[in-house]
């Protein structure tokens, strides 16, 4: 008997190994994104708009992106997703305007380098509203941006620096379709947004996937970004960030 018992608890244990295996999943993906920054900032709010491209001649950059999830079976918990994405970008030039900037002012004619920091952290609960190949998801995004503006002049060596941090809930959606004829190709788009109190803050992609072996494959997309601040810690901003982006994927 008690080789019996103990068969049928490995059996049961096995089998509940088994079906946890085939009732959890999850997707880790990572990737470049070459993105362009446009837009403005003030520091403090109510002073000069400095515009990112014109005056600051900030460059295009290719930065990492990070991705992972966990899905499982219960349904009243959400499932949990996890981003980092890196916004950073420098610029050099002659500065064509006078302007204000923190406690500096920059005199036309002077030569100017900046560096900038856009960096976001998501955590995302989210449920599964379809799962019958085609997937749809809503839920909520808590992002965490943490940024910074450093101008310097290279001409008189003044330098001022403005940093911001804050954390913003979004509501998020997520739909990806398969395409049957074309194997394991799919196509999806996601976002995640929120505006209020003059700020505005969105995150949006389209994609194709291709996956081609045990849910290892690639994507490659559009990813768009805006970033307005209304007087976060004393600095407004309305940045826009957009670019192609090409990743590894693994579907679990």
């Amino acid at each position: 008997m008690k080789y019996i018992s103990a068969a049928a608890s490995a059996l049961l244990f096995f089998s509940a190994v088994t079906a946890n295996a085939d009732i959890l999943g999850g997707e880790i993906s990572a990737g470049g994104w070459n993105h362009d920054p446009s837009g403005w900032v003030q520091y403090p709010t109510g002073s000069d708009k400095i515009d990112l491209d014109n005056d600051l001649n900030l460059d295009t950059q290719s930065e990492i992106y990070l991705r992972a999830k966990v899905e499982h079976p219960l349904p009243v918990l959400p499932n949990i997703r996890v981003d980092f994405t890196q916004n950073r970008s420098s610029g050099d030039g002659k500065i064509s305007k006078t302007f204000s900037f923190g406690t500096i002012s920059i005199t036309a004619g002077e030569n100017v380098h900046t560096e900038t920091k856009l960096d976001s952290y998501d955590a995302t609960f989210y449920y599964e509203i379809v799962d019958t190949g085609l997937d749809f998801d809503l839920g909520l995004t808590a992002r965490y941006i943490d940024g910074y503006v450093d101008i310097t002049s290279l001409t008189t060596g003044r330098h001022d620096k403005t940093g911001f941090t804050g954390l913003f809930p979004m509501v998020y959606s997520n739909i990806r379709v398969p395409i049957p004829a074309l194997g394991g190709l799919s196509i999806g788009a996601e976002g995640s947004y929120i505006t209020y109190d003059g700020s505005t803050l969105y995150d949006l992609q389209a994609d194709i996937r291709y996956e081609f072996l045990m849910g290892l494959g690639v994507e490659a997309g559009y990813r768009s970004q805006k970033i307005k601040l209304e007087d976060v810690q004393n600095t407004s901003t309305d940045v826009n960030i957009d670019g192609f982006f090409v990743g590894a994927v693994w579907n679990f």
